[in-house]
């Protein structure tokens, strides 16, 4: 007799920690030169590696103009692979029979030299310099040769939804006393150059004011679809916990940024993964210790009964509950169609609900 398990689900997971040991890797994305040592304490502005990246490069023939086989062409090359050279500079240069005339090769731009061969050069028109700062303050515990760190630091992590923005830091200050929306009418001059931290979502009005008001940036549960454009406007920019519509930010992530109300933030936003996804934007809020706390968790997650998970599909959305137990079978849904599913029971009811498995997250804190 065969024996037939159950198939593993892995869904995505957030993670959200009042207090761990977090490590983050800083890179580039080509390779450059390292500029911190292992050990080395560093600040959100500190630079930890820098590249070279080539904006454009141009092809120049050598061999046509010289009148020789290409394979013969570089041995007239002037300016060798690694040097630098000026528009309508003398790349290459060829006497011909009884040295009555010069052949000559000339540079179309200014660049450098970065390879010959085939009876050709490749000079590189130009470069942008590029910098991979740490983005918090910590220390690095590993340098990755040719192209940044791993830094570490302790305090607090929450890993969002979604951000209009990129990387910036500031001080929190927590506008409302739960999950009601963020609006205007809560928002004084004191908040100016803070970031606005709400438990609900965003009203537009609350948009407004903040933009008179100059605040650093606006961390909130929620805002509406509708909003979108406006919010790619604003002089500061916007996180997300939850997503889009109406939903309340999660309780424990309240909980969190209340406790640390008045201390400065960090928001990265990490490399899409390999297949493009976006990374999930994180808040970093750094809290001293004296002994090291736990590390975050990592890996993947194996649904099962016991974990704590957000539901991400209507007619549920954005509840969260406990999984019970994942199903030995597929089910038929209301739609018609079979899927794998789990009963979860969501907090605050005693009756599950059936989700199919690929709707929820696991909640990580």
């Amino acid at each position: 007799m065969i024996s037939m398990e159950s198939p593993r689900f892995y869904p995505g997971s957030v993670t959200f920690m009042a207090l761990a040991t977090i490590r983050r890797e800083r890179r580039l994305p080509l390779p450059g030169k390292v500029r911190v040592r292992r050990g080395e304490t560093v600040e959100a502005t500190t630079v930890l590696a820098t590249a070279e990246q080539p904006m454009g490069v141009v092809i120049v023939d050598l061999a046509r103009p010289l009148r020789v086989p290409p394979e013969r062409a570089l041995a007239y090359l002037r300016r060798k692979p690694g040097t630098s050279v000026r528009a309508q500079e003398v790349l290459a240069a060829r006497r011909t029979l009884l040295g009555l005339r010069t052949l000559r090769v000339r540079s179309p731009v200014d660049g450098e030299v970065v390879a010959a061969g085939g009876g050709r050069v490749m000079i590189r028109t130009g470069a942008r310099t590029l910098e991979v700062r740490a983005g918090f303050p910590g220390v690095v515990v590993e340098v990755i040769p040719q192209y940044g760190a791993i830094l570490e630091a302790t305090g607090a992590l929450i890993q969002a939804f979604w951000s209009s923005g990129s990387d910036f830091s500031g001080v929190l200050r927590v506008v409302t006393s739960g999950a009601e929306p963020l609006r205007a009418r809560v928002l004084d001059p004191m908040v100016q150059g803070t970031i606005v931290v709400g438990g609900g979502w965003i009203e537009p009005s609350a948009l407004e004011q903040a933009e008179r008001l100059q605040v650093r940036g606006m961390i909130a549960g929620s805002v509406e679809v509708s909003l979108l454009p406006r919010l790619r406007e604003l002089s500061f920019p916007v996180i997300l916990t939850e997503g889009f519509g109406r939903l309340p930010m999660h309780p424990g992530i309240f909980r969190i940024f209340s406790l640390y109300q008045g201390r400065e933030a960090f928001i990265l936003h990490p490399p899409a993964d390999p297949d493009g996804t976006p990374g999930r934007p994180e808040i970093v809020i750094p809290v001293p210790t004296e002994n090291p706390p736990p590390p975050e968790p990592t890996g993947e997650v194996v649904l099962q009964p016991g974990l704590h998970v957000r539901l991400l599909r209507e007619p549920h959305r954005g509840r969260t509950g406990t999984v019970l137990r994942v199903l030995p079978d597929p089910q038929v849904l209301e739609s018609g169609l079979r899927m794998w599913c789990a009963e979860i029971r969501l907090d605050g009811e005693e009756r599950p609900v059936r989700v199919p498995v690929y709707n929820v997250e696991v909640l990580r804190s």
